[in-house]
């Protein structure tokens, strides 16, 4: 027997084979027109950025006069060292290094208010400070990019404005006839007309801790109104001694009080290359030390007429090397620069030193504004986590 066999032709096999994807498709496209199948809910999470408040530091609104914070930064950098700021009058400050120094008595203190603006911070330089990291370049210098002579400016531009002092830099003229380092010393005579007492820096030199105001060390160092100037001891080596055999006075840091005496004396001073006072002196106008030597091995000893011969230490007095001069790293000289730093003998420095006359007092302050009493730290430490719950103790489940 010949077994009969339904015949099915070829169109409908191809409708069977092709109907299962037709109807997945359909439910795909239902899905679609819809919405999704049934998903797990999540709690809804809206976030709300909080409104700047005004004067923020972070913000960039623009006051009524159109300015905006970043132009009241001397107001900010004596807000920021307000805590830390030492007293006129503090009986004691203890240094980097670990050193107790002591002011005199209270009734022998020379300065019991702060001066201010009486008091002026001076920079000279006759360079024209535009390279790359340069206070004068096209491009303002960045931490990344600063030169060190740059450090050393911002350094004294933010110790004036710490202590409400003025601040000056003069970009000077150059001699004709000798180095520019002897520019210094006309320009220091011409601020004294205007200041009380004028502070010359060359940009090596720093103060370590810019939290001790001048008044203070005026008042620990003894100068009184009849001391012209103020200048620290070299190191004790051969080299820096002057045509006397005695150690020359470095000029690197200079406390100058205005007076008649203080005008004719920085006169002589300034003179002195020209030999209309001072025999020999001219052998300084461009050999090293300069207005130093000159200072140092001639001025000191005649101005005025010889007064500074019988009383010496009344109008110039001579710092110790150890307080401000030298740097931690000469310390073999004696000279660590406890309360004035100057880093003749490593000026890549000062950098670092700037980087640690901001750190010294962002650093504590930082810390205290995110991790003190201000609500930024969640303390769950008194609570229990199980799963994707954060329990009180006593609610905790049983194997938690």
């Amino acid at each position: 027997m010949t077994a009969l066999s339904p015949v099915v032709p070829q169109s409908w096999r191809r409708v069977v084979v092709l109907l299962p994807l037709v109807l997945i498709a359909l439910a795909v496209t239902a899905s679609l027109l819809n919405g999704p199948l049934p998903r797990p809910k999540f709690p809804k999470v809206s976030f709300q950025r909080p409104e700047s408040p005004s004067g923020s530091l972070c913000g960039t609104e623009q006051s009524s006069d159109g300015t905006t914070p970043a132009d009241d930064i001397p107001n900010l950098l004596r807000t920021l060292w307000s805590p830390t700021r030492l007293s006129v009058t503090s009986p004691e400050f203890v240094t980097l290094d670990g050193t107790l120094k002591r002011l005199p008595p209270a009734e022998e203190l020379i300065h019991k208010q702060p001066l201010g603006k009486r008091i002026c911070i001076l920079d000279v330089d006759n360079r024209p400070l535009d390279e790359q990291g340069d206070i004068f370049a096209n491009n303002t210098p960045t931490a990344e990019n600063m030169l060190p002579r740059t450090a050393g400016f911002l350094s004294h531009y933010l110790y004036a404005q710490i202590h409400n002092y003025s601040y000056r830099f003069v970009r000077a003229p150059s001699y004709a006839d000798r180095a520019p380092h002897w520019a210094k010393v006309i320009f220091t005579q011409e601020l004294l007309k205007q200041f009380d007492i004028v502070v010359m820096m060359d940009y090596d030199a720093m103060f370590p801790s810019p939290e001790v105001p001048l008044e203070w060390m005026l008042n620990y160092w003894k100068l009184d109104r009849d001391v012209i100037v103020a200048m620290a001891e070299d190191p004790n080596v051969d080299v820096n001694l002057d045509a006397r055999g005695r150690l020359n006075i470095n000029t690197g840091f200079i406390i100058a009080q205005a007076s008649d005496n203080a005008q004719r004396m920085f006169k002589d001073w300034a003179e002195c290359p020209e030999e209309t006072r001072y025999k020999d002196c001219g052998q300084w106008k461009n050999r090293m030390f300069h207005e130093q030597a000159g200072f140092s091995s001639y001025v000191r000893y005649d101005f005025l007429d010889g007064l500074t011969i019988e009383e010496p230490q009344r109008y110039i007095r001579t710092l110790p090397c150890n307080e401000a001069n030298g740097v931690p790293m000469t310390k073999d000289l004696g000279c660590t620069g406890q309360l004035v730093r100057h880093f003749w003998a490593h000026k890549p420095s000062t950098p670092l030193e700037f980087t640690h006359n901001l750190m010294h007092v962002l650093t504590p302050l930082l810390a205290k504004a995110a991790f003190g009493d201000v609500g930024h730290v969640l303390d769950y430490r008194d609570k229990v986590l199980q799963g994707d719950e954060i329990l009180e103790k006593q609610e905790s489940k049983a194997g938690a």
